[in-house]
């Protein structure tokens, strides 16, 4: 059974993993994080530029393996899409920097088997700034980060919210 995660919302920052900033440059992805999105109100939000980097692959990806087939030809569109969902996200949501700390967290987890770096980073940011919590639904990081007995407090879940 999961542990809920008692979370007030005015308690703590939330870093967002990179699966629930796709909903804001236009991509649907999980029905957890669709579904969590709303929820995200009143919270104080957090993202890194890495996950934009991130979010920018997968979109591409998603991109080039639709225009690959017949019909897609309105490109100019998604991509304005997307412009326009990483000025939302800019805006509405606060900049996690990627301080030394973070790095030498994420690095730890590397060396210790973890190969996301993406991921390693992300939660290097969250643990080391002791009021943030990192909202995702990636299980094996969690997972791999409690069978090294590293910090799981942590995290949360769409459920959490």
């Amino acid at each position: 059974m999961k542990r809920r995660v008692n979370v007030n919302k005015r308690d703590y920052k939330i870093l967002l993993d990179t699966s629930f900033l796709l909903p804001f440059i236009g991509f649907r992805t999980d029905e957890a994080v669709m579904n969590s999105i709303e929820k995200l109100r009143g919270c104080r939000v957090y993202f890194s530029e890495i996950s934009i980097l991130e979010a920018l692959w997968k979109i591409v990806k998603k991109i080039r393996e639709a225009s690959s087939g017949e019909g897609y030809s309105d490109k100019n569109h998604v991509v304005e899409a997307v412009i326009e969902g990483v000025r939302v996200i800019r805006r509405d949501f606060n900049k996690a920097e990627i301080t030394e700390k973070a790095v030498r967290e994420a690095v730890k987890l590397y060396l210790l088997g973890h190969r996301d770096l993406v991921d390693n980073i992300l939660y290097g940011i969250a643990v080391t700034q002791g009021d943030m919590r990192f909202l995702t639904i990636d299980e094996k990081l969690k997972d791999f980060v409690k069978s090294r007995n590293l910090e799981t407090r942590v995290f949360i879940e769409p459920a959490d919210l």
